[in-house]
């Protein structure tokens, strides 16, 4: 041996001598809990303790964190387990994976996880005590051979082949058993059965028989007899025993009434399956008594009433009744129902509301020990009248404003009167970026019969120079609408107009509270959208959800605005800020109040109008 390798091995000796003498380093550890079955389907948490001081962990730099991990878990008795899934939970429940798989083969499975650091860190609580953060579970379903009393052992796999290990992001760091991993197994422990009688007290006639139904807590693995008593077989008698089939836990049997009073059903498992035992309360009555079936009622009350006045259905007493059930409804087929009791022969009835009310009786006999009823009587309905009121439709859009590249756009007018008597009602103006007051400009109308009147530019034949806003068109109190049309146009003067028809509109077609519509923006920057929106009679609230025409989400904002409130502007502006490329949809809910949501589109050369309303979308 030369001098040079002497000093070799010397240095060799002296680094192994400094190895044994080092302090041993702290571990992060991987825990499989262990449970008791409660059933057949069995829950298994696994659980990362991430501890200081570890090659990987939260107080490690960036690129240096548990990142991802190979757990892989042996469980025997194989033949216990019906089938296993791992998968996700705890603090990586929420997480997004960079990759994922979980390979399992006939006692075995595995879960694979990879996470990325700076879009999915998992979170863990440094030197949490132990078994640490959950962040994964296995779901067992037991098999029906699973023997109660036994367990089933979930080892964590330290092999070459399948270890389980620890990883950063990029798997350039790792902790594996046995040196820089612990990894701590688990098992399932399956209790003896549990026994029950279902359901715990029934009540049966003399001579009657009823059903009991014995069940285990889980499946059993083979045909198990289950004992039977009866603590008073002079009042209710039970077969001596009962079978449970074979991955079943349940089997019924019969009790039957002999006598009045009450006794105790007792059921026993057989010592080898734990011997528990349950029990259930029976009592037995005396056949009830034999009892008359009423007739029915034939019923009779007046075709209409007065709103806030009382009426009254009657009907002749009916043989045999103690009482009567009295049925009111406003859907004829009495899809539901408002029902009361009296033991005369009429009911009064008084309604806030005009409808049609409908009315049906039952006679029942309630005597000692009886409770028969008899058919359902004709049915009468009641029309209940109210005193007429105003009735509005709504003009979501109207005035005489200039637009864009030169545009003037104008609102004409033409009401006609199709009935045989004369009509009359007003128009009401809201001028945009108001709620609505009884101050607002109106312009009253009166049309005789088969008349019409024409406005050719609504707001100055109101005395309203110009403006934008919405209207309302009101009929007086027991006055029909007139047949409307209303036109919004672009006036170009001696180049002519091009325009749009507007339907007057019922409440009823706006949006209401938890509704949704859409609009779609043009396919392009050749045109323009404005976005328009007239809220009903109480304050609202709506979120505006904008996505490109690939689905993406683009744009969220929630508005609110007062009752009678109209408002219309250019989509940046509805959207704060956000401009339209071409094919978006815009979505619009109503979270509170009601409202009508349009678009208007313009040719942004010809200055062409369309609208589309944000319809419910069913």
């Amino acid at each position: 041996m030369n001098p040079k390798q002497a000093q070799s091995i010397s240095f060799f000796v002296i680094l192994l001598a400094l190895y044994a003498a080092a302090p041993a380093t702290a571990q992060d550890a991987v825990t499989i809990g262990t449970v008791t079955a409660s059933g057949n389907t069995v829950d298994v948490p696994v659980y990362i303790r991430d501890v200081s001081g570890t090659p990987l962990g939260r107080d490690q730099p960036a690129g240096s964190k548990i990142q991802a991990f190979t757990i892989a878990v042996s469980y025997a008795p194989a033949a216990s387990v019906q089938s296993v899934t791992f998968t996700r939970a705890g603090i990586t429940a929420g997480l997004t994976p960079a990759f994922e798989f979980s390979p399992s083969s006939a006692g075995s499975i595995s879960l694979l996880e990879q996470f990325n650091e700076s879009t999915d860190p998992i979170l863990f609580n440094l030197n949490t005590p132990a078994p640490g953060d959950q962040v994964a579970h296995l779901v067992f379903t037991l098999s029906p051979s699973a023997a109660a009393g036994s367990s089933i052992t979930l080892t964590l796999d330290s092999s070459a082949s399948s270890a389980t290990e620890l990883t950063n992001q990029g798997g350039t760091t790792s902790e594996a058993p046995p040196g820089s991993l612990t990894v701590v197994s688990g098992a399932i422990n399956i209790p003896q059965l549990l026994l029950s009688i279902l359901p715990g007290n029934r009540t049966v006639n003399i001579g009657d028989t009823t059903t009991f139904t014995v069940l285990t807590d889980r499946n059993v693995a083979a045909d198990t007899t289950v004992s039977l008593s009866s603590s008073n077989p002079g009042i209710a008698t039970v077969p001596s025993t009962v079978v449970i089939p074979a991955g079943t836990s349940a089997a019924n049997f019969s009790a039957t009434g002999v006598a009045a009073g009450s006794a105790n059903i007792n059921a026993a498992l057989p010592p080898a399956n734990g011997g528990a035992g349950a029990s259930a309360f029976i009592t037995v009555n005396e056949p009830p008594p034999q009892c008359a079936t009423p007739n029915a009622p034939v019923i009779s009350g007046p075709a209409t009433a007065e709103v806030g006045k009382a009426y009254a259905i009657t009907w002749a007493v009916v043989s045999d009744a103690t009482g009567y059930v009295i049925e009111e409804s406003t859907d004829p087929n009495f899809g539901t129902v408002v029902s009361s009791t009296t033991t005369g022969n009429s009911a009064s009835f008084t309604h806030a509301a005009a409808n049609r009310y409908y009315y049906r009786v039952r006679a029942r006999n309630l005597s000692t020990g009886c409770s028969t009823s008899s058919a359902l009587s004709n049915v009468v309905s009641v029309l209940v009248s109210v005193i007429p009121v105003a009735q509005t439709r709504f003009i979501p859009v109207v005035g005489s404003t200039p637009g864009s590249f030169g545009s003037f756009f104008k609102t004409s007018v033409q009401l006609y009167n199709a009935k045989s008597s004369a009509i009359s009602g007003k128009i009401v103006f809201h001028t945009q970026n108001l709620s609505g007051s009884p101050a607002d400009p109106s312009l009253a109308f009166s049309i005789q019969p088969g008349k019409s009147l024409s406005y050719a530019d609504l707001l100055p034949a109101m005395g309203i120079a110009s403006g934008l806003g919405s209207a309302d068109l009101v009929a007086d109190a027991g006055s029909p609408f007139p047949v409307a049309l209303v036109r919004v146009f672009n006036d170009a003067g001696t180049a002519g107009t091009t325009g749009l028809a507007e339907e007057p509109m019922n409440a009823a077609d706006a949006l209401q509270t938890g509704d949704t519509g859409v609009l779609i923006a043009p396919a392009d920057q050749k045109f323009r959208l404005n976005i328009g929106f007239r809220t009903l009679d109480q304050a609202t609230s709506m979120t505006f959800t904008v996505r490109d025409k690939d689905g993406t989400l683009v744009k969220t904002t929630t508005k609110g605005f007062g009752p009678t409130f109209f408002q219309q502007v250019g989509s940046a502006t509805m959207l704060d800020g956000y401009v339209l490329t071409g094919g978006e949809t815009i979505t619009v809910q109503i979270t509170v109040g009601s409202a009508f949501i349009y678009g208007s589109t313009t040719d942004n050369t010809t200055q062409d109008p369309s609208v589309q309303f944000a319809r419910k979308v069913e």
